[in-house]
């Protein structure tokens, strides 16, 4: 009887702790068993230990609660004897659920007191140099820490069925990648974020007081804000010192730039070159770097309209490295050559609106002042760039004096297409001779306004406005180019030739203010090249205007500028126009030369106003010409005005006979252009 009671008593005691034990199991919470599981798989994992302190559930908030969640591994290959740990003081997981296939999502995730550290033992002794010393590697140190993690309304997708293939790593991580896009997640917010690194020696200490985002949804970002951001290397010496108010990101679309890396997103492996806006703006604000007796500040930094796009074929990144990772000792002819016949999609697939730089000042010792209000490039991409220009610049250095200038720029560039490039590739890869004229870029323009140099307080030059222009082009030949020079400002004092300057002292010059100016153009209809609008024109000196045709000029010629030199062999003369108008010149001249002669201006005008006729029958020995010419010069040097010099030959004239007649018989090129001249009083 007491051994039959003892067996009940002990069958009943054994079902207690049974139905106890077993009470955890059939109570716990889907995300419990989630959490556990999330955990025993890594624990599970090789070389991988995880593990927990605590795991709670809260069925009034339905919220779940891991304590000291720790994920550590003693064998990271992201360098070589890498460690990696991962610390949670605190998770708080709200409104977890989960489906059959995997997929889950939350209402909301709090972090409390992460951190992630990861070292890397220093690689295997190297040789000894040809200094007798070793090279000595330090210990790779990263450690991140933050205060706070918070996610709102998440939904992950199921990622079961996708196998991520040793033989083609990269392409199935952006399969993965691929499938996360289809994740969603409302606010999110990071606070009090630390890293430490630690590289050959060098720390570094980094700060991001805050980090928020909108929320992502089918692979866009509309808004994301960050900072304070600061930094100092070395840590804790803080050399270099550097800090950023604030970063915003606005539409930033992750689709985008997978749909160009993803290989399945091409038809039939072909790129639809659809320009994909990546990033709508980034902008940094009030940007500072410190460094020992120095600092650079920017107001702001911003790059707008980020866009990237399918190139013809599958974009190569995922191809290439997989076959350099399946390939880790290909040759490197083989590497060059893998790389060079893919550089061009990856050239073609990115490109953006604008970059800006705003009030850039920098503080040195020998710079007295140097403020850049704005430095930009606009429109970059595989086709072309907009414009690079600087604007607001104002430097000045110790001793050595000051520049600025309103504006100086460049742009309206154009590049050689992606067949022409990668045509010229493969033929210079075949040993095949490369035409390089197709592949010149194309400029459109250039500007600068208010441009000056001081010295002493002293302007030593001064340009108000200047600009060309290229346009029309033909191959890498403008056909059309005009360039406009406005207030040029030079101080003669920086002429060295000594005779130079007394001439110039002596006529009561002491700066050059000029305008100067011209047009070019080519006409295919009538072949002909056209000078125009030419003009130079100085202050309290003169004038010249001029206009000039030319035909003969084939679009033969201009399509292979290698041999201009045979084009002037059917070049022809058609017209000519010169106008020279005086504005005090002559008046000083014959001031300056009649007082070296003890003369008065009027006795030495009305002197060299006789001797022109027998001085140009002495030089020139052409009378018909003459008889123009002499009145005209005699009645400028008496009445200076204008002189209009015209020359339109009843048949166009061939170039090389000008340029013959000008070498060898002077005076029968006017009779050649058929030369005439007028003056004008003013």
């Amino acid at each position: 009887m007491i051994p039959s009671l003892r067996r009940r008593c002990a069958a009943a005691l054994v079902g207690s702790v049974v139905f106890v034990s077993a009470i955890p199991a059939f109570a716990e919470e889907p995300v419990e068993t989630a959490i556990r599981s999330l955990v025993s798989t890594i624990d599970a994992s090789p070389n991988w230990v995880a593990g927990f302190g605590e795991l709670s559930y809260d069925a009034a908030t339905q919220t779940a609660t891991v304590r000291n969640l720790s994920i550590r591994t003693e064998n990271v290959t992201i360098v070589p004897g890498g460690k990696l740990e991962v610390t949670f003081d605190r998770i708080d997981l709200k409104g977890f659920s989960q489906q059959p296939d995997g997929a889950f999502s939350f209402s909301e995730l709090r972090v409390q007191d992460a951190r992630a550290l990861a070292s890397g033992a220093p690689p295997a002794k190297a040789p000894a140099t040809d200094t007798g010393t070793d090279v000595v590697d330090t210990p790779i140190r990263l450690d991140v820490r933050f205060g706070s993690i918070s996610y709102k309304d998440a939904s992950v997708p199921s990622f079961a069925g996708i196998v991520i293939d040793p033989a083609t790593p990269v392409a199935s991580w952006i399969r993965v990648m691929a499938t996360a896009m289809k994740a969603s997640v409302g606010p999110m917010e990071a606070r009090n974020i630390v890293y430490d690194t630690e590289m050959q020696g060098e720390k570094t200490h980094s700060t991001i007081e805050s980090y928020q985002s909108d929320g992502f949804k089918n692979g866009l970002v509309e808004k994301m804000t960050v900072g304070p951001m600061a930094q100092e290397t070395p840590s804790p010496d803080g050399l270099v010192k550097m800090r950023i108010e604030s970063m915003e990101v606005r539409g930033y679309d992750l689709d985008a730039l997978l749909s160009v890396i993803d290989p399945d997103r091409y038809v039939g492996g072909v790129g639809d070159g659809k320009w994909r806006i990546a990033i709508a703006l980034e902008s940094l604000r009030n940007w500072s770097i410190t460094i020992p007796g120095g600092e650079v500040r920017i107001g702001a930094y911003e790059v707008e309209n980020v866009k990237v796009r399918q190139p013809p074929r599958s974009f190569p990144a995922a191809l290439v490295l997989d076959e350099l990772i399946a390939n880790p000792n290909m040759e490197e002819e083989k590497v060059q050559k893998l790389i060079l016949d893919n550089l061009p999609s990856l050239f073609n697939a990115f490109g953006f609106g604008a970059l800006r730089l705003t009030d850039l000042d920098v503080v040195a010792p020998e710079i007295d002042r140097f403020h850049l209000g704005d430095f930009h490039i606009n429109d970059l991409s595989s086709e072309g760039l907009g414009e690079i220009g600087i604007g607001d610049l104002d430097v000045s250095v110790q001793d050595k004096g000051s520049f600025g200038a309103e504006r100086l720029a460049i742009g309206g560039f154009r590049f050689p297409s992606m067949d022409k490039i990668i045509a010229a590739i493969q033929a210079d890869e075949a040993g095949s001779e490369v035409d390089p004229l197709p592949l010149i870029p194309t400029l459109g323009y250039g500007e600068a306004i208010n441009l000056d140099l001081v010295q002493a307080g002293k302007k030593l030059g001064a340009v108000d406005r200047a600009r060309f222009d290229l346009t029309d082009y033909i191959g890498p030949v403008p056909t059309k180019l005009a360039l406009d020079l406005r207030g040029l400002d030079l101080d003669l004092s920086l002429v060295d030739d000594p005779k130079a300057r007394k001439m110039l002292e002596g006529l009561g010059y002491d700066r050059l203010q000029a305008d100067y100016g011209f047009k070019v153009n080519w006409r295919e209809a009538d072949q002909s090249l056209n000078l125009e609008d030419f003009k130079l024109a100085i202050k309290d000196v003169g004038s010249i205007t001029a206009d000039v045709a030319l035909t003969g000029l084939t679009r033969a010629t201009i399509e292979n500028p290698m041999a201009a030199e045979t084009a002037l062999t059917s070049l022809l003369f058609s017209r000519g126009k010169v106008v020279v108008k005086d504005s005090s010149v002559v008046d000083r001249a014959i001031a300056m030369e009649a007082k070296k002669k003890n003369q008065t201006p009027e006795k030495f005008r009305d002197d060299i106003a006789g001797a022109v006729p027998l001085s140009l029958m002495l030089v020139l020995k052409n009378p018909t010409f003459q008889q123009k010419l002499a009145p005209a010069l005699q009645a400028f040097i008496r009445t200076p005005g204008t002189m209009t010099l015209t020359a339109a030959p009843a048949t166009p004239v061939p170039v090389l006979a000008i340029l013959a007649a000008a070498e060898n018989d002077p005076r029968s090129l006017p009779n050649l252009i058929s030369l005439d001249v007028k003056s004008e009083k003013p």
